[in-house]
């Protein structure tokens, strides 16, 4: 690194990916753009994940690597953080892979745009792409409105980071949150952010593994939980909570819904407990107001709450569920549900 001047510092957190590690190396080092300083965090790897670090750190001098005992995925991170000398910052997870144009392509947006961060798009093993599933403008994003249609696009990679907007806002990985927290630091910066660029193209290949580091851990329902309401705090405490409500809160629900069934049976009765306590009014009113949540979502917390105006909002979703087909088929599926509901115990299912 003494002869090169990186433009580009890209973060990669190791964490026991032995299998995986070299096809994401062999991404990144072989980048059309030479000018880069690629930090791999071994945390605590059990396997030959550091080894392969050191092979590769032997035949390419733009590779740092610092070794740590495991602290998780923030740590490392925050970690790389301090030793970054690019302009900008990339984060790439050790499982994944990145085009061979990646760096030259985001760095010349970024240079055109001078945006706090561009944007470009993911892809995913089976053909599942993040530039589909969003329809949005390719202006930059520039006033809050405008930046409000990004919320969705909720992870650190997929991004290149202005370094000094970074420091300026103090942007760092909260160690104390377990699950999501790459979420909430995508949703800090981009709030924060005077100006966003978009490069439409797919130049990240995001895979889902067994044991990832994005992947859920089925008995730690409870730091779910208390995660939840960190992040809740740390938003509020920037005074962002307010202009990400609705986002966060369909967070929560969709998170909280899709980790149920990956609990094991019998400790689902004490989970439901536990998410019962958990629901607060921001929570319950949301589900009680909004019109486009699936209704096998809004039937599984009304299951959980009790609470009758839910019920009329899974009504409504289960009606609309059934536009485009007869009105009476329509009145028919009515009837027949309120003649189930009095004599059902509708609870049993969750």
């Amino acid at each position: 690194m003494n002869t090169i001047v990186p433009k580009i510092s890209i973060i990669i957190p190791v964490y026991n990916v032995e299998l995986y590690l070299r096809d994401c190396l062999d991404s990144v080092v072989n980048q059309t753009m030479q000018e880069i300083q690629i930090i791999c965090i071994n945390d605590g790897s059990t396997d030959d994940s550091l080894k392969i670090l050191n092979d590769y750190a032997s035949r390419d001098c733009r590779i740092l690597i610092i070794d740590k005992p495991n602290a998780g995925v923030s740590s490392a991170r925050n970690v790389g953080l301090k030793h970054t000398k690019g302009k900008y910052i990339l984060f790439v997870d050790s499982d994944d892979t990145v085009d061979i144009k990646l760096c030259e392509k985001v760095y010349a947006k970024a240079e055109q745009s001078n945006a706090d961060f561009v944007l470009f798009f993911y892809d995913t093993p089976n053909g599942h792409h993040n530039i589909c599933d969003n329809i949005i403008s390719l202006d930059d994003k520039i006033t809050l409105e405008e930046k409000k249609t990004l919320l969705s696009f909720g992870t650190v990679c997929g991004k290149l980071w202005r370094m000094d907007f970074m420091r300026k806002n103090d942007l760092k990985f909260h160690e104390q949150v377990h699950n999501r927290e790459d979420t909430l630091f995508y949703w800090e910066g981009l709030l924060l952010a005077t100006k966003i660029s978009i490069l439409p193209e797919v130049l990240y290949h995001y895979y889902v593994r067994e044991n990832s580091l994005s992947s859920f851990q089925e008995k730690q329902f409870q730091k779910i939980l208390d995660d939840l309401t960190k992040y809740r705090l740390l938003l509020k405490k920037k005074n962002l909570y307010q202009l990400c409500k609705t986002r966060f809160l369909r967070f929560e629900i969709d998170l909280l819904f899709n980790f149920y069934p990956k609990i094991e049976n019998e400790l689902k009765l004490e989970f439901r407990e536990k998410l019962k306590k958990f629901l607060d009014e921001d929570e319950k009113d949301y589900l009680r107001r909004e019109r486009y949540i699936d209704y096998t979502v809004t039937y599984f917390y009304y299951c959980i709450t009790r609470d009758w105006r839910i019920f009329l909002m899974f009504i409504r979703r289960r009606i609309r569920s059934f536009l485009g087909t007869s009105k009476r088929n329509i009145i028919k599926f009515v009837v027949n549900f309120i003649k189930k509901f009095k004599t059902a115990n509708i609870s049993k299912k969750y």
